[in-house]
């Protein structure tokens, strides 16, 4: 069975067919689109190239094979090296069915032996799920310890048995998804800082979780 990987692309509104084709070209089909906005101040843009701005996040299911491929020919195509871009990395996904996996067969594409110019530095991924209207809680509290900005998903909580009530709490027809990127060394300062914000014992009932990037381009600060 091939590895894969869960492929993100954060980027401001309007490039949909672009994406599409270079998706296309790489042969993977599994991918969907979803609308977010950035949440950086526009006083302090974040290096992330996560701004003030209406967003697109794009997730698709990649082989672990054309990983480097990929993001080497998404940082060229969309110019992640300039200030406020976007960003795109990958996460490891721990199973998948037989179906997914088979899917891509390797000896149609070569893998890229040039790589990408990155740094050495570990990211993770920081998802908080929280109740609408508490977005600028959780920046607040993130950006106190060091977090730099983040994307927001607008979600919808779900409940088969008792409407409005799970595991004894109250589920609000919808959500905030706040996508966070921070350094690996201040990873648990920034969860901690959530969880006394908006954590699920208070009134934002959020929950707060982190996933380890394994290859990203845009992440590294611009100058």
């Amino acid at each position: 069975m091939t590895n894969i990987k869960l492929l993100f692309i954060v980027l401001d509104e309007g490039h949909h067919k672009k994406v599409n084709f270079l998706l296309s070209r790489f042969g993977v089909s599994f991918k969907t689109i979803s609308n977010a906005r950035g949440t950086a101040s526009q006083s302090l843009l974040d290096y992330f190239g996560l701004a003030e701005t209406e967003k697109d996040v794009y997730f698709a299911v990649i082989p672990e094979y054309l990983e480097q491929r990929m993001l080497e020919k998404i940082n060229s195509d969309f110019s992640f090296d300039k200030h406020g871009s976007g960003i795109a990395f990958t996460i490891s996904i721990a199973s998948s069915n037989k179906f997914l996996s088979d899917n891509f067969v390797k000896s149609v594409y070569e893998v890229s032996e040039r790589g990408i110019n990155m740094d050495n530095t570990k990211y993770h991924l920081i998802l908080t799920i929280v109740m609408e209207g508490y977005l600028n809680q959780v920046m607040t509290a993130a950006k106190r310890v060091g977090a730099s900005g983040g994307t927001v998903i607008k979600g919808r909580g779900l409940a088969n048995l008792n409407p409005g009530k799970i595991l004894g709490f109250n589920i609000e027809p919808e959500r905030d998804i706040v996508l966070t990127i921070v350094e690996e060394g201040m990873k648990n300062k920034v969860m901690e800082e959530i969880t006394k914000e908006v954590g699920i014992k208070t009134p934002g009932r959020g929950v707060c979780i982190s996933l380890p990037i394994d290859s990203a381009v845009g992440l590294t600060e611009k100058n």
